[in-house]
């Protein structure tokens, strides 16, 4: 079985917590074993929303995690950035795993997306799902389903 890795920024955007389970359920779906990284606040509400575990598999905190972070241990990263701590954090735990990876970056702001998707194409080589969004979670969800559907081929 794979390893997938989703990190989670801030909880501060209301679609994060929603499209993480969602992206936990499908990456299951596709035979993945799922590791949640994030901070307390964002475990929780993740918790809170699915307390019977049937969309995420293991949570761990975010520095506890990057502190035992190491080549082989993931096959595939997905980092949800909505600002510029996700960023770094995202652009830290690609540059030791050295994985394909999956930047998810939103927001209400378009000059910021614009911002954030430059540093990641200039700091990793990793593939960009990217949408104004805060509210509405469809947007970024038809993305992620359209970017699951290609990591088949």
């Amino acid at each position: 079985m794979k390893e997938a890795l989703i990190f989670l920024g801030c909880p501060e955007s209301p679609i994060q917590a929603p499209l993480a389970l969602y992206l936990s359920h499908k990456l299951k779906e596709k035979n993945y074993s799922v590791t949640v990284t994030a901070n307390p606040a964002a475990l929780r509400l993740l918790e809170v929303a699915d307390p019977a575990r049937s969309y995420l598999d293991k949570t761990s905190d975010l520095d506890s995690t990057l502190d035992s972070l190491s080549k082989g241990k993931y096959d595939l990263l997905f980092g949800f950035i909505h600002n510029d701590a996700a960023l770094a954090y995202f652009i830290t735990f690609k540059s030791i795993l050295e994985i394909p990876s999956i930047a998810i970056i939103f927001g209400r702001d378009a000059k910021i997306l614009n911002i954030l998707e430059r540093e990641v194409k200039e700091n990793t080589d990793s593939h960009i799902v990217s949408v104004r969004a805060h509210h509405n979670p469809n947007p970024l969800k038809v993305r992620i389903d359209k970017l699951l559907e290609e990591l088949e081929d």
